[in-house]
């Protein structure tokens, strides 16, 4: 079902139109974002007539849009200037009326588990606890939690936006309201973060729009996802645009005119946020809020287990969804996968891949049939394209192309470089290549029969000959066959003959 989900902020209405499947998973399909800062009135008491209106406006416009998107729910929640407003319950009302949503204001302590479950649907969190930081216009939340649960989570009243209620600022600020504002802000965030330093996180993960701002005015030529911002560049930052004055940085490439006024507290707050966790740097997460209320939906409305308890490691839990939204055959995928991972263990003395290459290797054994969604005829060629154009979560861009080639060697042609999505790998990434495709076409041809007869496989090397010994039920003589006839780019990547036992079980 495809599910809309609606965030009335502090600062920005969002939009997120996502599809959830049967078991749980969540495929975001579109998204939208308009700041019609509702708090530059609603801290002073009430929300103004015109922000009033642009809110309304705004939600109408989403709704429709929602509606072509064919939508079978909308869940559409407010946020702090909403719940702090004397007018808030009227904006609801008018809401209701005007666009027939209902929305909830939630409290401080549920849009804090929400973002939670937002961020940890897209952090590959595996064994590590991470500092989720979401800044918002109204309120700063704080959550510790791995990929399980959240160990703390609090609200506390530091937006933006409130902010600059607050603590009015000249232009440009002086240096002595900058340093009372960053005091003011450890202060408040001494209790907290005492408590947050005390149960422990690996790294710090912000969401939200200032996050992102800040990151979008630092110059990177990196493209890892997600994007690691240092804290000595958020301070050079902070230190230029302090001393910038409204008109100048209007003019600074790359922020939002709508940011020109916020930017100052917010690269400020971000700055004291990472100084009183004593973190080096941040990570920004594009999931947030909307995304916490789609999975927490999946959750409580979805049949079946959901994957991403299934499968808490980002990566794993992204081949996971790939193979089951391409109806591969499970059993013959894990069966090969483990096989693969023998021969890995057995060979290492001539490929000496890391052990990252080896999950590399049992994840392409995952996915290597997903062609068949397609067409079985070429369906190693069908299973590359859907790996390189899949958004696999967690992975690098080499890491994909080196996926998707393994992939597309599991059978049939050997690589060659008139190949072109094999020619355009670096030397080191081509051998490695060859070296993983080598193993997963061998496991293939051990399950030639899909009927996992080979319970295991080891492999003693000669100097001319790998001998591979393999542990099975019966004779397995379509199995052996098969491994014989896939053996050849092995033969080719070790420089040894390829010879096969069978030892009855």
């Amino acid at each position: 079902m495809k599910i809309a989900a609606l965030d009335v902020g502090t600062n920005s209405i969002h939009l997120l139109v996502a599809r959830v499947a049967a078991d749980g998973q969540v495929e975001p399909l579109d998204r939208a974002k308009e700041m019609v800062r509702l708090g530059d009135s609603a801290f002073k008491g009430v929300i103004a007539p015109d922000a009033f209106a642009r809110a309304t406006e705004c939600i109408k416009k989403y709704r429709a849009q929602a509606e072509r998107a064919g939508v079978d729910a909308v869940i559409a929640v407010a946020t702090s200037a909403v719940r702090e407003a004397e007018n808030g319950g009227d904006f609801v009302r008018v809401v209701r009326d005007e666009t027939g949503i209902e929305l909830t204001v939630i409290r401080g302590e549920q849009e804090a588990r929400l973002i939670y479950l937002g961020a940890r649907g897209a952090i590959n969190l595996g064994g590590k606890k991470a500092l989720i930081i979401d800044i918002g216009g109204g309120s700063v939340e704080l959550i510790v939690g791995d990929a399980r649960e959240a160990h703390y989570a609090t609200s506390l009243k530091l937006g933006v936006l409130r902010l600059l209620d607050l603590y009015p600022l000249s232009d440009p600020i002086t240096a002595d309201q900058r340093l009372r504002l960053a005091e003011q802000l450890h202060r408040a965030l001494e209790a907290p973060t005492a408590a947050i330093r005390k149960i422990g996180f690996d790294l710090v993960a912000m969401t939200s729009g200032t996050a992102r701002a800040v990151a979008d005015l630092i110059p990177s030529t990196s493209t890892d996802k997600p994007r690691a911002v240092a804290f000595k560049d958020v301070y050079e930052l902070e230190e230029k645009l302090c001393a910038l004055s409204a008109a100048e940085r209007s003019r600074v490439p790359n922020l939002d005119p709508k940011r020109v006024d916020s930017i100052v507290p917010g690269v400020i707050l971000v700055r004291s946020l990472l100084e009183v966790v004593h973190a080096d740097s941040y990570v920004l997460c594009e999931a947030a809020l909307r995304e916490g209320l789609v999975a927490d939906y999946a959750a409580r409305n979805g049949p079946g287990i959901q994957l991403i308890d299934e499968y808490p490691d980002l990566r794993r839990r992204s081949v996971v969804r790939l193979s089951r939204r391409c109806n591969a055959n499970q059993p013959h995928a894990e069966h090969v996968a483990r096989l693969a991972l023998d021969l890995f263990r057995g060979l290492r003395p001539l490929h000496g891949l890391a052990n990252a290459d080896g999950e590399l290797l049992e994840f392409a054994a995952l996915l290597h049939d997903i062609g068949f969604h397609i067409a079985p005829s070429k369906h190693h060629k069908h299973s590359a394209y859907l790996v390189e154009n899949a958004d696999l979560q967690g992975f690098t861009a080499d890491e994909i192309q080196t996926l998707a080639q393994t992939v597309r060697y599991h059978r049939k042609a050997t690589p060659k470089e008139s190949h072109p999505g094999y020619a355009a790998l670096p030397a080191a990434g081509k051998q490695k290549v060859r070296v993983l495709a080598a193993m997963l076409r061998l496991a293939d041809g051990l399950d030639r029969g899909y009927a996992q007869l080979v319970r295991g496989v080891r492999c003693r090397i000669g100097d001319k000959a790998v001998e591979v010994t393999l542990s099975a039920a019966s004779e397995a003589e379509l199995e052996v066959w098969g491994a014989r006839r896939k053996r050849d780019l092995a033969e080719e990547a070790f420089d040894r003959k390829f010879k096969f036992t069978v030892e009855r079980e």
